[in-house]
């Protein structure tokens, strides 16, 4: 287990997108290792490609299945919560 560089406590381990981030229960401090965050925006990268091509497919955002899909991808952010 890695403890917090601020607090020194023992953090949790969390995956989202299937990348495994260490989160801080005391301060919320959100730490990833070598290689994690490039994992994060590279996925990230695809999920904007795939919205292009839904809007070039479809001619907008707004139903249902980008709903979905916006919710799915970014569902790693509510670490920061």
């Amino acid at each position: 287990m890695k403890k917090c560089p601020n607090c020194n406590l023992v953090m949790n381990e969390v995956i989202k997108v299937n990348v495994l981030v260490d989160v801080c229960p005391q301060c919320g401090g959100v730490w990833l290792d070598r290689g994690e965050l490039e994992k994060i925006i590279y996925r990230i990268k695809d999920v904007e490609k795939d919205w292009e091509e839904d809007y070039r497919r479809f001619g907008h955002y707004d139903d249902d299945y980008y709903k979905k899909k916006k919710k799915k991808w970014f569902d790693i952010f509510e670490i920061f919560d």
